[in-house]
């Protein structure tokens, strides 16, 4: 009976030891198992929002690399802006020039070609100076012709539509240009030479008083006689 009740002792005794064992195993499984759950429950938003200046900072990377135009976009947008515009104009203008033959003279057979500008008549005189070797006439041969004997003027003149000729007809036309718009006439002026200028046969031109000019018109200065015409 002895025996048994030591038996039984030891029994419990190792029941109480098994016992505890397991409750610390599971308080330690208890433990684990909150740590997890805790875990589980992270909210997902928080964690992004943790995240969101590094995923903020690198999308605006991105947009700041898309608002850049591509090179090829860029270069089709200057094109475009420095294209110049086109213009138009309705004055009927023309490029004429004065064409001058020397029939007779010191200086016969030279032909000379002229483009007098509104604040640039073309001279012409005994001189040797630029202005009437470079765009005027020196008859530097012809001692009855003066130092500055005359210009070659040119004036824009507006124009009717309709003109009529000598022969009363309605013509549209002529020798520089349409009907209508902006004309050109060229003119000469003595400008107070010694020996004067003369048209043709007739008597020498009141000195500072310009002529129009017309095809084929021949001009008297000194010796010599000029032709024009329109080139």
């Amino acid at each position: 009976r002895l025996q048994c009740e030591n038996e039984c002792d030891d029994v419990l005794m190792l029941h109480e030891l098994a016992v505890q064992m397991r409750g610390e195993e599971r308080g330690e499984e208890l433990k684990d198992g909150a740590a997890g759950i805790a875990e589980e429950n992270v909210d997902p938003q928080h964690q992004q929002e943790q995240q969101q200046p590094v995923v903020e900072k690198e999308e605006g990377h991105n947009v700041h690399q898309l608002k850049q135009p591509p090179p090829a976009a860029t270069a089709a947008t200057t094109t475009s802006s420095n294209k110049p515009k086109s213009t138009s104009s309705n004055k009927n203008t023309t490029t004429t020039l004065l064409v001058i033959t020397i029939l007779s003279g010191p200086h016969a057979s030279q032909t000379y070609k002229l483009q007098p500008k509104h604040t640039q008549p073309c001279l012409i005189g005994r001189s040797k100076g630029k202005k009437f070797l470079r765009n005027g006439i020196s008859l530097s041969k012809d001692q009855e012709v003066s130092t500055t004997h005359g210009k070659f003027s040119v004036e824009e003149v507006v124009l009717d539509h309709t003109e009529d000729d000598d022969d009363g007809n309605t013509d549209n036309t002529n020798s520089r240009g349409g009907g209508g718009g902006v004309q050109k006439k060229f003119y000469y002026t003595d400008v107070g030479s010694t020996n004067g200028s003369s048209v043709g046969f007739e008597e020498r031109l009141e000195a500072n008083v310009k002529v129009e000019i017309e095809e084929g018109m021949e001009l008297t200065v000194g010796h010599s006689t000029l032709k024009i015409a329109f080139g």
